[in-house]
């Protein structure tokens, strides 16, 4: 039987994130008899491994604040980790991101090392990243390093040859994999659109709204739902300037909660001018929610035809697009028909499935 051994780099960092999803989803469903995983860790309050899948881990009380818990739980949880690249036996490595604090110990132990690139967006808008945020050296460096390379769709894979000129034939695609995560809670909200994620940048949720405003003050029934941060004061300035505050609805929804929201929207949109995958386009169609998106990056190969699509740099165009689905029940009921139909071409046994072709490749 082959040893996969991942690291702990995003389940420290993360409570809830679509990286730890991912890996968390890959390794609690890899095929029973021919793979088993390590991945050594001691303290850990990600959601996914601790609730979803049910492992134990140690959890500090103290400092309340999770950013600060976090960081005792890098140190504790790193020395786990440099343990078992040096002493473990195992005959893969999957790092769950991208410091690249193992590539010596791998190369003296002579084990080979997959990495998945969930997307290129810090290369796409550098001017979003943090100055002393290292994850683009990194990330480049380990492209180079990698024995193969997991790209979650066509549009990453041809970001990684267009931005770093590797070798094509180095990289597979593996689409994420979607599973139903809980039964949906009771209603919240009525006649409202949903917004799920963060609002920053090439997000381009202001420009979204700032088009889409008119019909906010011609329907005053129309709300926009939004989960993801709470609103900031300057969010809140905007929506007031604009007349719209009472019409902007902020939640912290749990995995039920996010299902319902899915479930009784006159429709979800998703207006970002880039994304690596999209994984809320996979749980707006498995509820049965009609979708509207932006017609960049990989929102066409992932949605097909079972969404409406909208230019995301034309005010018209997201106004018309959004307008036509939420006052067209004929066409609602079309799109979530067909975004049920289109979720089940990303199981999550096919990604594990997928994902396991390339550690054969490799072992």
């Amino acid at each position: 039987m082959k040893k996969i051994l991942y690291d702990n780099q995003m389940f420290t960092f993360q409570r809830f994130g679509g990286v730890t999803r991912y890996f968390a989803d890959l390794m609690y469903n890899l095929p029973a008899g021919e793979f088993r995983f390590s991945m050594p860790m001691k303290f850990c309050e990600n959601h996914y491994v601790t609730v979803t899948y049910g492992r134990k881990y140690h959890k500090l009380s103290f400092p309340r604040n999770y950013r600060w818990r976090r960081r005792l739980y890098q140190i504790a949880n790193s020395q786990y980790s440099w343990a078992a690249l040096r002493h473990g036996k195992y005959d893969l490595f999957h790092p769950t991101y991208y410091n690249p604090y193992f590539l010596d110990t791998l190369k003296q132990r002579g084990k080979p090392f997959v990495l998945t690139i969930h997307d290129m967006t810090f290369e796409r808008y550098p001017q979003d990243v943090l100055i002393y945020d290292r994850t683009i050296p990194h990330k480049k460096r380990l492209i180079a390093e990698a024995d193969h390379i997991i790209a979650v769709s066509e549009n990453t894979k041809r970001d990684i040859v267009e931005l770093l000129g590797t070798d094509p034939s180095k990289i597979s695609v593996v689409h994420h994999g979607y599973r139903p995560v809980a039964e949906a809670a009771s209603q919240l909200f009525e006649h409202y659109v949903l917004y799920v994620g963060e609002r920053k940048g090439y997000k381009n949720f202001f420009p979204w709204l700032s088009a889409v405003r008119p019909l906010l003050m011609k329907d005053p029934a129309l709300k926009i739902v939004c989960t993801g941060n709470t609103f900031s004061a300057s969010e809140n300035k905007f929506f007031r300037k604009w007349g719209i505050a009472d019409r902007l609805q902020h939640i912290s929804a749990d995995d039920a909660q996010m299902a319902s929201l899915y479930r009784h929207a006159l429709c979800f949109v998703f207006p970002s001018h880039y994304e690596g995958f999209g994984i809320p386009i996979l749980e707006a169609f498995s509820n049965g929610c009609p979708v509207c998106l932006s017609n960049a990056s990989c929102f066409p190969e992932v949605a097909g035809d079972a969404a409406i699509f909208f230019n995301p740099n034309d005010a018209q165009s997201m106004q018309d697009s959004l307008s036509e689905v939420i006052y067209n029940n004929t066409l609602r009921n079309e799109l979530s028909a067909k975004g049920m139909e289109r979720v089940r071409d990303f199981s999550l046994e096919r990604m594990v499935r997928n994902t396991c072709d390339v550690y054969r490749k490799l072992i």
